[in-house]
């Protein structure tokens, strides 16, 4: 396909390319609109590929910008390669099976008998067929299966909406083997967390790897500057919590502000809640708490009153305005929308209709053929319709109640800013409801909507509790900071020599350092190259250790450093040169390795785990051994005879003391070595075959121990088993 020599940039010139190209047996041919110099580009992109090859890649295109015509014309470009191509594509919903159904026979030269769907009530296989339309949920469980006699080197997937296939319940899709990948989304990055704690780039997830990394990219910017999109204007209303409301919300917040700071003392971040909530102990429970009234107080901020009583306001003087207008409303719970539909059904003169996963699916259709049909003019939906939905005509849009989410804004917003084709100007207006003074103003705090948006499209007012009038306000409710970028050109592209306030917007997670140089993440995993980060920290601190973030591009360490009493400020103190590695665990748990020429203090070649378990060493008494127990610290008994475990004890004491340095935490491991870490570096202790001996708890005659409790830590005891007199002095415990 040539580039297109559209006069008005980026649009596409409504002409068949089938004039030019004679359709060929055997092979997909593209018969759609001439595709603008942009989306050439895109498909040039995706047949050079990304790293690991061609023809595989994920293209980045804000909504509306023709996703489906790409992959069209991308899978044309395949099947000028590889005529008998045959191409699978999965998608989020029935609505888009649909919708991928008719474009296929529209836009290229296939008929109704070449295409079989599979999900959403149909059941059909490759046979006879050149495309499967698969709905993801069924695609994750069928389509690697019904592939399986299908040669790689002919087929090609195609995922839209492909942010949604990387949730672990869909990402078996990504088995299906085919030597064409093809990813499609407005918004392709999940906040996806590693391991660590820290966040992955999407060429580095599950998706990136399997479907492609992002090879093209078409945000809401590039589609304003190419002219792209009709014209707009955003507006944003801020309305408040009634009294009851507030004092609840406050109630909430409390709660979450105390279930932080217990998070934070366990040396975990609550931005890690979600993923730490399946574990178990305090970290565990807590972070179970912290996600449960994070949840509540979002529901809370969703069911403010003042949501719908604004939106309903904001219809009404719309459609008294204009009665052409076509709304799409966007709500986040399904109670909420049904009560604002009943509301608008009563209020507006026109039509109104609702969508949501609870309805039938005979219902949910008909609501969306009546909107994209005229029948109905406002469409209220809940969660699903942000993608899939396809109504040029539609050119007003409320976000009623949203996630924190910038990329949903974004695909909400995408919805109305559909340009036409068929010659009539469009003007559409985009809504956005937030509730005043709660953390439904973060949104602000991400994004410079002005400059993701343009200057002047967007229009700032605030409704007094039950004012028929708004307020305008002069800018958002929050700035954002500056980006990592921006900071990075004011600091000339160098890191201080000298610490240096950062001004910029902060990462989320939380990297530490412990007193002996050692740099742990977020999930407590020691980095190996630490790259003079703890020198960088004392020096501003004027003390060992502390906590610092990493901002991701440049690697800049920032510590927050409080003067005066006054609150912390962050400071931005130095650079790691590389991104940071893990130390590992070295080799398998077990391994053998001759310790009988180390010397206590030298680097330690074998395993890293700690199945013998953690202790720290303390210098009251001379030196002792210390743990943690179900009644509280516990030391290590002492004993001269050789090959037991108070012996060990002693020699571990001894082998310290011969290292000349202070307290410390060390580890044993299941080949019975203790080992430490100094600055990262993992070194030798000792070596202690069957660990070491503890004071036994007193248990009263005839106690029953429940099941799991300890008697004295690594001495399990049987659930109901009965402890009897004499249960008193040392008892050893092995490594585990």
């Amino acid at each position: 396909m040539s580039a297109s020599t559209a006069a008005i940039a980026g649009a596409p010139v409504f002409a068949s390319t089938a004039e030019s190209e004679p359709i060929v047996p055997g092979r997909i041919t593209y018969t759609g609109p001439v595709l603008a110099p942009w989306q050439d580009e895109a498909v040039a992109a995706w047949v050079a590929g990304d790293s690991r090859g061609p023809h595989r890649g994920t293209l980045e295109v804000f909504t509306g910008g023709g996703k489906t015509l790409l992959a069209l014309a991308a899978a044309a470009a395949a099947s000028a390669l590889v005529p008998g191509l045959r191409v699978g594509i999965v998608v989020p919903t029935q609505a888009l099976q649909t919708q991928w159904f008719a474009e296929l026979q529209r836009q290229t030269d296939l008929g109704r008998a070449d295409i079989g769907r599979v999900g959403g009530g149909h059941h059909d296989d490759w046979s006879g067929r050149r495309v499967l339309i698969a709905v993801l949920n069924t695609a994750a469980r069928t389509l690697p299966d019904l592939s399986r006699g299908v040669d790689p080197a002919t087929l090609m997937l195609v995922i839209d909406e492909c942010h949604r296939a990387g949730a672990p319940q869909f990402s078996r899709v990504l088995d299906t083997a085919a030597d064409f990948r093809l990813g499609l989304s407005a918004t392709p990055d999940r906040d996806e967390i590693d391991d660590r704690g820290e966040l992955v780039a999407y060429d580095d997830q599950v998706l990136g790897r399997r479907l492609g990394e992002v090879v093209f990219s078409f945000d809401l910017r590039r589609a304003r500057e190419v002219g792209w999109l009709p014209e707009y204007a955003i507006h944003h209303h801020g309305v408040q919590l009634d009294a009851a409301e507030r004092r609840e919300y406050d109630r909430l917040s409390r709660q979450v502000d105390d279930l932080a700071d217990q998070l934070r003392s366990l040396g975990k971040e609550p931005g890690q809640a979600r993923r730490l909530a399946s574990r178990p102990g305090d970290v565990g429970i807590t972070a179970g708490r912290y996600v449960a009234t994070t949840a509540k107080r979002k529901d809370l901020l969703y069911r403010a009153r003042e949501r719908r009583r604004v939106t309903a306001a904001v219809l009404e003087r719309t459609f008294a305005a204009d009665p052409a207008r076509k709304a799409l409303l966007f709500h986040e719970r399904v109670d909420e929308a049904a009560a604002l539909h009943a509301v608008l059904v009563d209020r507006l003169p026109v039509t109104s209709t609702l969508e949501h996963s609870k309805l039938s699916p005979a219902a949910r259709r008909a609501a969306l053929e009546d909107f994209a049909a005229d029948r109905a003019a406002v469409l209220v939906s809940v969660k699903s319709l942000v993608e899939g939905l396809n109504v040029p005509s539609a050119d007003l849009g409320i976000s009623v109640a949203s996630s924190s989410s910038v990329r949903q804004r974004v695909q909400s917003l995408g919805r109305v800013l559909r340009r036409r084709f068929d010659g009539q100007v469009k003007h559409a207006d985009m809504h956005i409801v937030y509730v005043c003074d709660t953390v439904d103003e973060l949104i602000y705090a991400k994004e410079d909507w002005s400059d993701l948006t343009g200057e002047g499209a967007n229009e700032y007012l605030t409704w007094p509790l039950d004012s028929e009038e708004p307020v305008t306000a002069d800018e958002p409710p929050r700035t954002p900071r500056p980006t990592e970028e921006m900071e990075w050109l004011r600091l000339g592209e160098a890191p201080p020599a000298a610490a240096e306030r950062w001004h910029g917007v902060l990462p989320d997670l939380d990297y530490s350092v412990d007193t002996r140089g050692t740099v742990l993440t977020p999930a407590g995993e020691v980095i190996r190259n630490p790259q003079g980060v703890p020198a960088m920290i004392a020096a501003l601190r004027g003390a060992p250790g502390g906590r610092f973030r990493l901002t991701p591009r440049h690697r800049l360490v920032l510590v927050f450093y409080v003067e005066n009493d006054g609150p912390p400020v962050s400071y931005v103190v130095g650079q790691a040169p590389e991104a940071f590695e893990l130390l590992g665990t070295g080799p398998a748990a077990g391994a053998a390795v001759d310790v009988g020429a180390l010397r206590a203090g030298a680097p330690y070649p074998g395993s890293l785990d700690k199945a013998g378990g953690a202790y720290k060493l303390r210098q009251r008494h001379g030196g002792v051994i210390e743990r943690r127990g179900p009644h509280g610290s516990e030391l290590a008994t002492e004993d001269s005879s050789a090959g037991t475990p108070g012996h060990n004890a002693r020699l571990l004491l001894d082998a310290w003391r011969g290292t000349q340095r202070p307290g410390m935490k060390f580890f044993v491991n299941a080949a019975a070595h203790a080992w430490f870490l100094d600055a990262g570096v993992p070194l030798y202790l000792a070596s202690v075959p069957g660990g070491f001996a503890w004071p036994v708890a007193q248990v009263a005659p005839g106690e029953r121990v429940e099941s799991g409790e300890q008697v004295s830590p690594g001495e399990q005891v049987s659930p109901g088993e009965q402890v009897g007199p004499g249960a008193s002095g040392p008892t050893p415990a092995t490594p585990g």
